[in-house]
């Protein structure tokens, strides 16, 4: 056995030394020498393969295996992204290289070559469309600012290919500029199977798809049932838009008369997306937008709304019919700056029933206020009832944060003043301001989340629940407050936050006084999640006998605390 072994490696060794000996051919190119090693390794693996249990599998459990892995579902689904599809296609490739029945079994097939790179070279781009044979084709591209050389990617050559096989491909999904004359030639053809369009390709200086290109979207698309076009303006003539289930219009885009209509005939929609850029309104739009119509949307189940400014929403939230209990968005990217269209946020929120209607709906019980401060989160406040929600960029002025607070009291009353749940993410002095705001709505329960120890910015959240004081009282000397804010408030978190246990005690104790003598009741709950303790005076026994004795429980949750047995 030694011996085999012995003679088996000098060979191997005589193999690899013949191999590399091409690198110096090959001018010692880095690139090519990664080559030599993939293509030894994937023979290997391969010699390897065949010797295993896996290669010698019946055929039937083989095609129940690479049945889904090749499921038409998942490559033309709209729901997935153009990443996804791309770890698709490379599972695949990883599956080839098992063994080689799985490699002859998988690339056999026409449902396997259904998915075309744009990026693939025109020479391999005619053979892959050749083996597709009559498979439905989704053609794809991918913008990673990946550069290929002239000479692999012939833009008039791949046109000519994929016309040759426009009657096969229902699915588009493209979002790089450098094909939209492509797809501008290619849109002159009938294209009777297509289903699914997405195009969010960007010009470099307008941010949008040019006119030349837009034009075909003009034209007749009998069966097409998804949408999704960057910078696109609907025309009034795109009636084949009335067969969609899914529509996404990204910016640069505008509320108009012919997107009003082009909407109202698409009551089949499913799921609908808008994002609408800020508008310079003239006398003729305000004419035409003076009667708008109506918009029905009875089979919606998802609706996602994006308005730089509260302005613009006044021409489409009123005209929206679409069921209650669905899933909707509303986000304004600009601080609000005016409570004139207040109404039409809260018409969004909870949209009055119909005049004839004899069991008007009860508005939501409860509603969610979060105010985040982190860059993932933005705009970083969001309301939420039921299913709705509306979210604002955080305001920079005075006024803007007067007017804000304006417009969540305006949502409360509208619906009779739910139960409102706060939830403030990293405190900040903003955040501790809004808090300050809010203390005359029904706020029930809030948690704070990620807060710093030391933090002025989290003494100012504690100040704004304990008194009507900026900075949190520390003596008797608001004892005789008349007016106290959150007086709801039932239920208060921490969560991951570094809280000095002796803060927890002063703003429950501050009106205890006030509570007894009135016979009322505060926060009855205190909650400490994955927090960390600091301070040398109370321990979180001595805290909670304190905290018990005027009736509040305090609970401490997710890690062991020193002294919590």
């Amino acid at each position: 056995m030694k011996a085999l072994t012995t003679s088996l490696a000098n060979r191997v060794d005589a193999f690899l030394t013949e191999s590399f000996a091409l690198d110096d051919i090959l001018g010692g190119n880095p690139d090519e020498v990664i080559a030599i090693c993939q293509a030894i390794e994937l023979v290997v693996r391969r010699r390897r393969n065949r010797r295993l249990l896996i290669n010698r599998m019946p055929t039937d459990l083989i095609d129940l295996v690479f049945s889904y892995a090749v499921d038409l579902n998942v490559v033309h689904n709209p729901g997935t992204t153009l990443d996804e599809l791309e770890e698709h296609r490379k599972l695949l490739f990883t599956m080839r290289c098992v063994a080689k029945s799985w490699n002859d079994f998988l690339v056999s097939g026409p449902r396997y070559w259904q998915a075309v790179n744009l990026r693939t070279p025109s020479y391999v781009l005619q053979s892959i469309l050749e083996r597709a044979e009559n498979a439905p084709l989704c053609v794809y591209s991918i913008d990673k600012n990946e550069r290929r050389s002239s000479d692999t990617i012939d833009i008039g050559m791949t046109q000519k290919y994929l016309m040759d096989s426009a009657p096969h491909i229902r699915t588009i999904r493209s979002e790089e500029r450098r094909f939209l004359d492509l797809w501008k030639g290619f849109f002159r053809l009938r294209t009777p199977t297509l289903e699914s369009l997405n195009i969010t390709a960007a010009t470099e200086w307008s941010n949008s798809i040019s006119d030349t290109v837009a034009e075909w979207l003009g034209n007749d698309l009998p069966i097409i049932q998804d949408v999704t076009a960057r910078g696109w303006q609907p025309p009034a003539n795109a009636t084949w838009l009335g067969n969609l289930q899914a529509l996404t219009l990204i910016r640069p885009i505008r509320v108009d008369h012919n997107l009003l209509n082009v909407l109202s005939r698409c009551t089949g929609l499913v799921n609908l997306r808008i994002e609408v850029s800020s508008s310079i309104w003239t006398g003729e739009d305000e004419l035409l937008l003076s009667i708008p119509p109506k918009i029905s949307l009875p089979n919606l189940q998802n609706l996602d709304l994006e308005f730089d400014d509260l302005f613009d929403i006044r021409y489409l939230v009123r005209q929206l019919d679409v069921p209650r209990d669905i899933p909707a968005s509303l986000r304004i990217v600009y601080a609000p700056n005016s409570e004139e269209l207040v109404e039409d946020l809260a018409h969004f929120i909870f949209p009055p029933p119909p005049p004839d209607c004899t069991r008007p709906p009860k508005p939501p019980t409860t509603s969610t206020l979060e105010v985040h401060s982190t860059p993932s989160h933005s705009p970083p406040v969001t309301y939420t009832s039921g299913p709705r929600s509306i979210k604002f960029a955080v305001p920079e002025r005075t006024d803007e944060w007067d007017l804000l607070c304006n417009i969540l009291i305006v949502l409360q009353n509208r619906l009779n003043n739910p139960r409102l749940h706060v939830l403030v993410d990293s405190p900040t002095e903003r955040q501790a301001d809004i808090v300050r705001r809010l203390g005359n709505l029904n706020v029930t329960s809030m948690c704070v989340r990620n807060g710093v120890v030391g933090s002025t910015h989290l003494d100012g959240v504690a100040a704004a629940l304990a008194s009507r004081h900026e900075n949190l009282p520390s003596g008797p000397s608001v004892v005789d407050e008349q007016v106290w804010p959150f007086e709801s408030l039932r239920e208060l978190t921490f969560e991951k936050t570094d809280i000095s246990l002796g803060i927890l005690t002063r703003v429950v104790g501050i009106r205890h006084k006030y509570l007894r003598e009135n016979s009322k009741e505060w926060i009855k709950k205190i909650v400490l999640r994955e927090c960390s303790l600091r301070g040398v005076n109370f321990t979180l026994p001595k805290a909670t006998a304190q905290l018990e004795r005027i009736g509040v429980e305090l609970v401490a949750e997710g890690r062991k605390y020193k002294g919590k047995e």
